[in-house]
């Protein structure tokens, strides 16, 4: 049985203030939970964890065994999935912990396929490293919920939201199945319904696997020119929108998110025509994602430009770090501008033999978390990122969870991430 009610109790704003033993104690009964469930439901995850000498019962000390690769949802090996429906529809059953009872029709475009999956109950929201193969997470409507509450209490834990009068300003797309993108829109629709601007439309998923993985045949070629042709226009759009939903909204609290490519050329846009785009100074921006095929730009360049573009304090601009496997994001407090990490998760860091690094004062290791909450797969994955964490917690703020100090890719690994995406979709 998964336990819903012990699920909801740990996913609260609340235990960032909390002790760390109390919470720990919380949180460990709550994997315990979930990885029975996941032993005894997902074909998968059984057969992995008894090749680890893993049973239904766990301590917390063998947490570690339990950690799967990122790779297992990209592991389908059909090239296009809407051409295989029935093949690929196999592969989903096998990684997801539910039952998904319906037949995919297929052979029309990735979008349709995509969709014909969330109409029956089961998202399958994706995002895409350099070599174009899409990476998919199915979520069923309850891990769907938890997304939403997961992003909700991180983010109530940080900025106190005036739910149901918060507007926010999107720099992501209205439809689409890229992970950032629909965990945006979902997210803003729940805190404050009806008060959410969107700067792009919609973003399909034929065309970011196109745009990612290049033209593979004639036909995809001509579609490609004519895609980068059009693509910087949009981009040039949206960022013109954005401003005129800023000039709207001058003097007023608004929350501004989107990648940071997006919010430096609205801010440059701002500064180089003269427009004056100040905004409350309750407001927030916040940027996801990092600068995945983009220039790089300091914090401390990227304060300047929010200052004087936007007449905000650089305390009130926070970043983000969430992935595409995972419900919910680390973000900043504005005390230090430390990322914390959800007193949901229980961050793993591994030495390069892959042997766990005792959870004490500043590490630096390969990335894996812990997450009980994903009830449709389990949510215990290794990751192709190194982290260096600070388990004595944030020096500038009282809450008591760890804090991410540094973020790098591992060698050999493949640069993705739905910023990067939206980046390289685009770029001309």
């Amino acid at each position: 049985m998964f336990d819903t009610g012990l699920i909801e109790k740990l996913v609260s704003s609340e235990n960032y203030f909390k002790k760390k033993e109390d919470v720990e104690k919380l949180r460990h009964k709550a994997i315990k939970m979930s990885h029975k469930y996941h032993f005894e439901n997902n074909k998968f995850y059984h057969d992995y964890c008894k090749l680890k000498g893993v049973t239904g019962d766990i301590k917390s000390e063998d947490f570690h065994k339990i950690v799967i690769p990122d790779g297992v949802f990209k592991s389908y090996q059909m090239e296009s999935p809407e051409k295989s429906p029935q093949e690929f529809k196999k592969w989903v059953d096998r990684i997801s912990s539910v039952p998904l009872d319906f037949t995919p029709k297929g052979m029309g475009s990735l979008e349709s396929f995509l969709q014909e999956f969330y109409s029956n109950g089961m998202l399958l929201g994706f995002s895409s490293g350099t070599s174009g193969k899409l990476t998919f997470l199915p979520r069923d409507s309850f891990t769907q919920s938890m997304l939403i509450r997961s992003y909700t209490e991180a983010i109530d834990a940080t900025l106190k939201l005036n739910k149901g009068k918060e507007n926010f300003i999107l720099g992501i797309p209205k439809k689409t199945f890229l992970q950032v993108g629909f965990n945006g829109k979902v997210v803003a629709n729940s805190i404050s319904p009806g008060n959410v601007f969107h700067a792009f439309e919609e973003l399909k998923a034929d065309i970011i696997r196109l745009r990612m993985r290049g033209p593979r045949s004639s036909k995809e070629k001509v579609m490609n020119y004519f895609i980068k042709k059009m693509l910087p226009r949009i981009e040039k759009k949206a960022i013109t929108s954005i401003v005129g939903q800023l000039e709207k909204n001058q003097g007023k609290r608004i929350v501004f998110m989107g990648p940071p490519f997006l919010i430096i050329g609205t801010a440059n846009y701002v500064l180089e025509h003269g427009i004056n785009a100040k905004i409350g100074k309750d407001s927030f921006l916040a940027s996801t994602g990092g600068f995945k095929g983009r220039a790089i730009v300091s914090r401390d360049k990227m304060n300047d430009l929010i200052e004087e573009a936007f007449g905000l304090d650089p305390k009130r601009y926070i970043d983000l770090y969430g992935m595409t496997e995972s419900n919910s994001i680390m973000i900043d407090c504005m005390e230090g501008n430390n990322k914390h990490i959800p007193p949901w998760m229980e961050v793993i860091l591994f030495d390069e033999h892959m042997e766990p690094i005792p959870q004490e004062g500043k590490v630096t290791g390969n990335y894996a978390f812990l997450e009980p909450s994903s009830k449709s797969f389990p949510g215990f994955i290794t990751t192709g990122d190194k982290l260096k964490i600070d388990y004595e917690g944030c020096p500038s703020c009282n809450k008591t969870t760890p804090i991410l100090l540094s973020i790098e890719r591992l060698p050999r690994i493949e640069s993705r991430g739905c910023s990067g995406v939206l980046a390289k979709t685009v770029a001309g």
